[in-house]
């Protein structure tokens, strides 16, 4: 089951400090474009590093070992470039700096994106997959599997931009507000979406026989693409795509 090696990538970076970097990209929040020579030294951010491994994916010379890896790293990215805070810098650590106050509690902005706006939309990741299935029209499913990499994670950045800042408020912690819950919430149900059409599309170009993937050294050709979850931003059930 796919979702059984989702968090996976979390895990081995425990032990492989040098893979953390991978999970993220961090372009500025006032910016509205990539500038990869900064925000990717060395190719180490999700964007570079999802590229490679669909590269691997596709190269019929890769042992099953190492293809196993790939996969499992980028069943990973692929939920993770669809949450804002992996797409942004504001000086905060991606959020875990940034304080809030949720039904009462304090906890990080971070933990807000990662899990505790998730578990209040739905605590069972099953039900939710459905009701986000029942949703997604075949035009939908059409436009989000367009794009580059840098295309989606540019998306998530706006909506750190628009919404996971947007009217945060300049108090820390900083009070979250029915209005704010209300469009996070929005914003989760609709990448929690796109990634699920986006993973389902990337396995069926990279990993059926023969398959040729897509190049994706430039914004202007269509991609496929990637991710990862932090606590959620893949519960598997979103696999719902695949055909």
């Amino acid at each position: 089951m796919i979702d059984a090696v989702a968090s996976w990538a979390d895990e081995y970076r425990s032990d492989h400090s040098e893979t953390g970097p991978w999970h993220f990209v961090d372009i500025p929040l006032a910016d509205s474009k990539i500038d990869m020579a900064r925000e990717c030294p060395n190719g180490d951010c999700i964007i570079a590093k999802t590229e490679h491994l669909l590269a691997v994916l596709r190269d019929p010379n890769v042992d099953k070992d190492a293809k196993g890896q790939a996969l499992r790293f980028v069943i990973h990215f692929l939920g993770g470039m669809h949450e804002p805070l992996h797409d942004e810098d504001n000086g905060d650590k991606g959020g875990w700096a940034r304080n809030v106050i949720f039904e009462g509690h304090l906890n990080t902005l971070h933990w807000l994106w990662d899990t505790g706006l998730l578990e209040h939309i739905n605590h069972s990741p099953a039900a939710l997959a459905a009701e986000l299935t029942s949703r997604i029209t075949p035009l939908e499913k059409a436009q989000w599997q367009k794009g580059s990499i840098e295309d989606w994670v540019i998306d998530g950045h706006r909506l750190a931009q628009t919404v996971a800042y947007g009217d945060l408020g300049s108090e820390n912690p900083a009070p979250i507000t029915p209005s704010y819950e209300q469009q996070a919430t929005l914003a989760i149900e609709l990448q929690l979406e796109k990634a699920g059409i986006r993973l389902a599309y990337l396995l069926n170009t990279n990993l059926m026989p023969g398959a040729t993937g897509q190049k994706l050294d430039s914004k202007a050709q269509t991609a496929v693409s990637r991710g990862d979850p932090g606590e959620w931003w893949l519960p598997m059930e979103l696999v719902y795509a695949l055909d």
